[in-house]
């Protein structure tokens, strides 16, 4: 070890500032993923809820589908049956009236 005092002091240093700029850039990896996994936990709440929305509407809009048959259906055998009782009730009174197929 015969260096000069100068260049041992100047290597420490050096040294230093590496590891000092190696532990920045460790901690501003860690803070880049920290900020990573909090916007995506906030943006997968925001999906699952827009999931859910999707999913209700899809839902709802069957639903009303559905409800839209069935009340058609509905009004069809209620007009079928009117139109049979009011046939029997013209018949009672001797009248008809003409059907066409």
């Amino acid at each position: 070890m015969n260096e000069p005092l100068n260049v041992r002091r100047r290597v420490r240093e050096e040294q230093v500032l590496t590891d000092r700029l190696q532990s920045i850039k460790e901690t501003s990896h860690a803070m880049h993923a920290s900020e990573w996994h909090n916007s995506r936990m906030r943006t997968d709440v925001l999906l699952n809820q827009l999931k859910t929305k999707k999913a209700v509407t899809a839902e709802l809009e069957q639903q009303n589908k559905e409800l839209l048959l069935l009340r058609r259906a509905r009004m069809r055998d209620f007009l079928e049956e009117e139109a049979k009782e009011f046939e029997r009730q013209l018949n009672a009174m001797g009248l008809a009236f003409c059907k066409e197929f």
